[in-house]
């Protein structure tokens, strides 16, 4: 009896391990093409965070309610209560602090997180949506509506739901998988998504996405076809199906994406006949002009300029008296650009080089007439306190860098004029506003100090040691052409001085010099 027992069991042991075989190995199979940014991009719970606005509140509880409203009609998510949020904080914080979304979605089990901000200006509205996904705390999808004339609550709340639809739609997939009964599938899209009877869906993984270098949204995504399912009843909000087939088999599963409702739709072939080039009006009717794709710079520019200058130098000896030199207007070239590290915060520099000759001033000395060319670097970091809180809006600048101005001059006999550098680190102080109210055009100044300036002579000092100071002041204004190139025009105006102390190399001591530099540059910048 005992041995028949056993005998039992050990059967029973057998059957059930042969039964589970067949799941392990759909687990194998599942675990085999389960992609970990697949799984992160599933998005089942929503909610909204506080939105901000500059107006007491006006229109961010007005968007808060829209935005769950559209969240709840869509019936592709379910919206979530979020718990200590923190009102204060708004789209630009979560941006920074991606561990908040982070947290947040850890306590709350939410997936995705949807925030507004709304700017209102005298005469224009500015809205910025944004979604975050909660498994990593980084925007995924961030969409504006930037200098809106109209700002009625109706026109808002048109706006909001073209911003939220903009955004859903960036989710590289149309919907979910909510089960799987053999190959009896269910979909959380329906009838009122464009789904029909008989319609042929295709299902896929995400591999990979790519993110935006600076903003961290997605700009494009990397999937793979695992399968295909056909609608055998479609009903408003949901949807039953069959597989048609598959990679593997189990590789469908819950919460596979699907896609395939919408397709490339192309104009009429009519339009261009058999054999020549398209006859499409837009391309090659009146005033025909090339397409090209209008988007926002979001990492900084790159410019150069062509610059006439008027350079005047000044300086006393103890012998031979006052000497001056001057070249009312010679040629430069330059070289600028930025690199914007977020919004606020950029590095810049500059790099500008002229030539030109002036008259020798000092009585006796020789040849009349010396060669000259002057050169300037600059290297900053600076911050930008944004008025508006928008990038285009007005700005007051500041930053710090490093400069080193250059002067070559030839050497006479006896000695004239010296070379020179000045060079030090600087503070500087600036400010940019648009100056109409499609910000086409900007004026723009600024003015830097420099704190504890060096000065170097050759090929022979004038004075032991010296007492420098360097100011430099810009005034100018700038064209929008398109949303890649500007044109630019400013005046600079430059002071480099020096005052001597003790006795110099070049037998006649110097008491001190002067170089001034007014400059009139115009050039183009290409923002990328």
């Amino acid at each position: 009896m005992r041995k028949l027992t056993e005998f039992l069991i050990s059967i029973a042991i057998s059957v059930t391990f042969a039964q589970a075989l067949p799941a392990f190995a759909k687990d194998e199979i599942r675990n085999s093409y389960l992609s970990e940014t697949d799984k992160n991009l599933t998005v089942r719970t929503v909610a909204i965070l506080p939105s901000s606005d500059n107006v007491n509140g006006l229109y961010s509880r007005y968007a808060e309610s829209k935005v769950a409203a559209l969240v709840s009609e869509g019936h592709r998510f379910a919206l979530t209560e979020v718990k200590e949020a923190d009102p204060r904080l708004t789209v630009d914080d979560y941006e920074k602090q991606p561990e908040v979304i982070r947290t947040l979605s850890q306590k709350n089990n939410v997936d995705a997180f949807i925030v507004t901000k709304i700017v209102k200006n005298p005469k224009n509205l500015s809205i910025q949506l944004d979604l975050f996904l909660g498994s990593d705390g980084l925007v995924f999808a961030s969409e504006q509506i930037d200098n809106d004339p109209k700002f009625q609550l109706t026109d808002v709340e048109k706006k909001i739901a073209d911003l939220y639809s903009r955004a859903v739609n960036k989710l590289p997939y149309k919907g979910l998988i909510l089960s799987r009964q053999n190959q009896r599938v269910t979909l959380d899209i329906g009838s009122s998504d464009g789904i029909k009877n008989d319609s042929v869906l295709t299902v896929e993984q995400v591999i990979s996405i790519k993110r935006h270098p600076k903003y961290n949204f997605m700009l494009s995504s990397e999937k793979e076809i695992i399968g295909k399912i056909k609608i055998v009843k479609a009903e408003p909000k949901l949807s039953f199906g069959i597989i048609l087939q598959e990679k593997e088999k189990g590789v469908i599963t819950k919460n596979s994406k699907v896609s395939g409702l919408d397709f490339v739709q192309y104009p009429d072939s009519s339009l261009q006949g058999p054999a020549g080039p398209p006859q499409d009006v837009v391309s090659f009717g009146k005033n025909p002009r090339e397409w090209k794709l209008d988007k926002e710079p979001s990492l900084g520019y790159a410019g150069m300029g062509i610059g006439l200058g008027n350079f005047q130098y000044a300086s006393t000896l103890q012998q031979s008296g006052s000497i001056t030199g001057s070249n009312s207007l010679y040629p430069q070239i330059d070289f600028h650009g930025e690199i914007w590290i977020t919004r606020n915060w950029y590095v810049g520099g500059k790099i500008r080089y002229g030539v030109f000759s002036i008259g020798n001033a000092l009585s006796g000395s020789t040849p009349g007439n010396l060669s000259a060319n002057n050169g300037h670097f600059d290297l900053h970091a600076g911050y930008k306190f944004l008025l508006q809180d928008e990038f285009w809006g007005p700005q007051i600048i500041i930053n710090m860098g490093f400069s080193k101005y250059s002067l070559f001059v030839d050497a006479s006999t006896p000695l004239a004029y010296t070379s020179t550098s000045y060079s030090g680190l600087y503070l500087g102080i600036g400010g940019l506003v648009p100056i109409d109210e499609e910000r086409i055009w900007y004026f723009e100044a600024s003015l830097s100090r420099h704190l504890f300036p060096i000065m170097t002579e050759t090929p022979l000092s004038s004075g032991a040691s010296s007492d420098n100071t360097i100011t430099v002041l810009s005034i100018g204004a700038s064209r929008k052409l398109n949303t890649a190139f500007r044109i630019h025009g400013s005046f600079d105006f430059e002071s480099y001085s020096s005052t001597f102390s003790g006795g110099g190399s070049r037998g006649d001591t110097g008491s001190n010099s002067s170089q001034t530099l007014i400059t009139l540059v115009g050039g183009l910048d290409y923002y990328f």
